[in-house]
C-alpha cells in the first residue's frame, strides 16, 4: 500500500538547534558522573619502599589512564554544542528563502568563530543577512583582542578542532598528596597520567606514627592539548560554555525567527 506524503516546506527555526543543546547537556551530565566514578575507584596505585641508608620512606604514585568513556563523552558534548551553532547558522543564512547559494557557499555556511577580523571573516559574514552579521560580529572572540583565548566560543571551537582529528586528551593538572596525620602536603603539576609521582617522607615519621600512614591523592582533570596548543579546560568550564551557548548566544538570534 502506497502512502503519499504531501510536500512540507522547510521553515527556518530553532527547534532542532534546541534539540542539539539538550543532547549536549545529556552528554555533559554523563561526563560528570563518569569522572566522579573514576575518581572514587581510586584512579591511582601507590607503591611504598624504604631506603634505610638515607632514612627515607618513598611513596611512588602512578596515575591510571582515564577510561575511554570520559574522552568520548567530551567529544560527544563538544560535537553537539558546535552542531547546534552550525544548525543555527544554516537557519540564519536561509532566512531569505529566495536567496540561492552556490554549492561552495553552502559548504561554507557555519557559525562563525574567528579570533581575527580578517578577510576570510569579512567574506563569510556575507553569507548571512546584514542584521544577522551584525549580531555575529558582537559575539566573535576577536572582540576580546589578545584575550581571545579566554572566549568560550573560541574554546569550544578549539576542542571541536581537536576532536575532529583525534580523541580529546584527558590530562591531569595539580596532583595534591596529603599525609594525615603528618602535616605534609605535596602538590605537583603532573600533566600526563603516565607520569609517576614520587614523594619521600622521613623514615622516622613513618615508623613512629601511631597509625599506618597512607597518602590521600586529589587530582584535577582537564581536557585539551597542553603539548601543541597549550590549551586545557576543566569540567566546570565546559558547563560554563554550555550555559553561555544555550542561554546567551543562541537566544540573541531568536528575534530573527519570531
Amino acid at each position: 500500500m502506497r502512502r503519499i506524503f504531501a510536500d512540507v516546506k522547510w521553515v527556518p527555526g530553532l527547534d532542532h538547534v534546541h534539540m542539539k543543546t539538550r543532547r549536549a547537556k545529556v552528554h555533559l551530565d554523563a561526563l560528570e558522573r563518569e569522572v566522579g566514578i573514576w575518581l572514587k575507584r581510586p584512579p591511582y596505585t601507590i607503591v611504598e619502599q624504604d631506603d634505610l641508608d638515607k632514612a627515607w620512606h618513598y611513596y611512588m604514585i602512578g596515575i591510571h589512564e582515564a577510561p575511554e568513556e570520559i574522552p568520548m563523552l567530551v567529544g560527544d558534548f563538544v560535537c553537539c554544542v558546535r552542531s547546534a551553532l552550525d544548525q543555527l547558522a544554516w537557519n540564519l543564512a536561509h532566512l531569505d528563502q529566495g536567496r540561492v547559494f552556490t554549492r561552495r557557499e553552502e559548504r561554507q555556511i557555519n557559525f562563525l568563530i574567528f579570533e581575527k577580523n580578517d578577510s576570510t571573516y569579512a567574506e563569510r559574514r556575507k553569507l548571512f543577512p546584514a542584521a544577522v552579521a551584525d549580531v555575529l560580529d558582537a559575539v566573535q572572540p576577536y572582540v576580546r583582542g589578545n584575550a581571545y583565548r579566554d572566549d568560550p566560543l573560541w574554546q569550544l571551537n578549539e576542542l571541536w578542532s581537536i576532536d575532529k582529528h583525534r580523541t580529546i586528551p584527558a590530562n591531569g593538572n595539580d596532583v595534591k598528596v596529603s599525609f594525615f596525620p603528618l602535616k605534609i602536603d605535596f602538590t605537583r603539576q603532573s600533566r600526563a597520567f603516565d607520569d609517576g609521582i614520587v614523594v619521600r617522607v622521613p623514615l622516622c615519621d613513618v615508623w613512629m606514627s601511631p597509625v599506618n600512614i597512607k597518602p590521600t591523592v586529589e587530582i584535577e582533570i582537564l581536557f585539551g592539548d597542553y603539548l601543541s596548543a597549550s590549551f586545557e579546560i576543566s569540567i566546570p568550564r565546559l558547563r560554563e560554555i554550555y550555559e553561555i551557548v544555550a542561554n546567551e548566544v543562541i537566544p540573541r538570534f531568536a528575534c530573527f525567527f519570531a
